[in-house]
């Protein structure tokens, strides 16, 4: 998993009940430029200097037209995030994922987050967690955060397949033994097109109308089953 920018892991398709945390490094492509001496002091001041966004238009730029320093900022990138995990002791069946420079895994001790003057903040903390090919959803107190999913699709499912998996993840995450029969009842409803029509929108990537969210359900239903045999 360190040599890979993105990397989801194979073994973990869901965890509830824990305590999933996030990491990335601050600044990221100045702190690594300037940790392993990849761009002189004055263009790095410069950097410093810049809204978040103009900064990253300028390293894109650097990029471009410096292929050796974007092999090595994304060579360094990855020593820093391998030596952060292990450093910390994060072996690979805690880690769910991992996101360029963001590492998300599963963990409960204090995390040393300096690693050779390049800081690793804390992002986000979930208590639950699916992926649904290649879509991974973060689960916290009546929220989902997705990944791999493009952000103007989110929308149109607000009101449809959100809205169903968030009464997925809130049941399990309080031991609800009514989920059985809502899922049952759910299905029926789908299946009889008596929900709203947002519901029927392919989730994730484009697929057939109707048909395509019945393998997202037969997921969730294997996710549930599974779940609760240890309840």
């Amino acid at each position: 998993m360190y040599e890979k920018l993105l990397w989801t892991n194979p073994n973990i398709q869901y965890m509830f009940h824990s305590n999933i945390v996030e990491y990335d490094m601050k600044a990221m492509s100045v702190s690594i430029s300037e940790r392993y001496n990849l761009l002189d002091p004055e263009t790095i001041a410069l950097l410093k200097l810049m809204p978040k966004e103009e900064r990253t238009r300028k390293v894109g730029l650097l990029q471009r037209d410096d292929k050796d320093y974007s092999n090595r900022l994304i060579e360094c990138e990855l020593e820093t995030r391998r030596k952060f995990l292990e450093i910390n002791n994060i072996q690979e069946d805690d880690v769910l994922s991992l996101h360029s420079d963001a590492c998300i895994f599963k963990s409960t001790k204090e995390i040393i987050n300096n690693i050779e003057g390049v800081e690793f903040k804390h992002a986000n903390t979930w208590s639950a967690y699916m992926n649904y090919r290649g879509i991974e959803m973060f689960y916290e107190n009546g929220v989902i955060d997705y990944k791999g999913i493009p952000k103007q699709m989110l929308g149109q499912h607000t009101l449809g397949v959100h809205a169903y998996l968030l009464n997925v993840f809130d049941k399990i995450e309080n031991y609800d033994p009514d989920i059985l029969d809502f899922l049952a009842k759910f299905e029926a409803r789908y299946l009889q097109y008596r929900l709203p029509d947002q519901y029927y929108l392919p989730f994730g990537k484009m697929g057939e109308y109707q048909m395509t969210n019945l393998s997202l359900f037969g997921f969730v239903a294997k996710v549930v089953l599974s779940e609760m045999r240890g309840w």
